[in-house]
C-alpha cells in the first residue's frame, strides 16, 4: 500500500513561521502515590518559559473515590494561568479515547521570563481519596 503526500495546488502550505505542536502528558495515580489532598498543590513538571500553551485535553478512566470523598474536582495551571478550572473528577468515567475527556482552547502563554511551572490542585469534598486515576496533555508551540 501506498501513500501519496503532495498537496493539490489550490490547497494552503505552511507559511514560513508555522511551529510544531508538542505534548507533555501526565499521569496522576492516587492508588500509586500521587498527592490528592485537598487544596493542596502539587508540581507536574516545567514548559520552556517561550513555550505558547495552544490546548489541553484531560482523560478521565477511573474516577475518584475511597474514604469519604463525595465530590472531587482538578484545576490545572500554568505559570498561574488554568488550563483546566474546576473539571469534575468524581463523575462517570470516560468509555474509551474517543470520548477522552475536557477540551481548552489554549491561553496564549507566551511572555514568561524564566520556565513555567505546571501544578495542579484537587478540591474534594470529603477526604482520604484512595482512587483515581487521570491522564493530562497540554499542547503547546515553542
Amino acid at each position: 500500500m501506498s501513500f501519496k503526500y503532495d498537496l493539490t495546488a489550490n490547497q494552503q502550505t505552511p507559511t514560513s513561521d508555522s511551529k510544531v505542536v508538542l505534548c507533555k502528558s501526565f499521569k496522576i495515580d492516587i492508588a500509586n502515590g500521587s498527592g490528592f489532598l485537598s487544596g493542596t498543590t502539587y508540581d507536574l513538571g516545567w514548559l520552556p518559559k517561550e513555550a505558547q500553551v495552544v490546548g489541553g485535553q484531560m482523560y478521565i478512566p477511573t474516577t475518584v473515590s475511597g474514604g469519604t470523598i463525595s465530590a472531587a474536582t482538578l484545576v490545572v495551571k500554568v505559570n498561574g494561568a488554568s488550563i483546566f478550572s474546576a473539571v469534575n473528577v468524581y463523575a462517570a468515567a470516560q468509555s474509551g479515547p474517543n470520548t477522552a475527556g475536557y477540551y481548552t482552547a489554549g491561553t496564549g502563554l507566551a511572555t514568561a521570563t524564566s520556565d513555567q511551572k505546571i501544578i495542579y490542585t484537587p478540591t474534594l469534598t470529603g477526604a482520604g481519596a484512595t482512587a483515581g486515576v487521570i491522564y493530562i496533555n497540554i499542547f503547546y508551540v515553542v
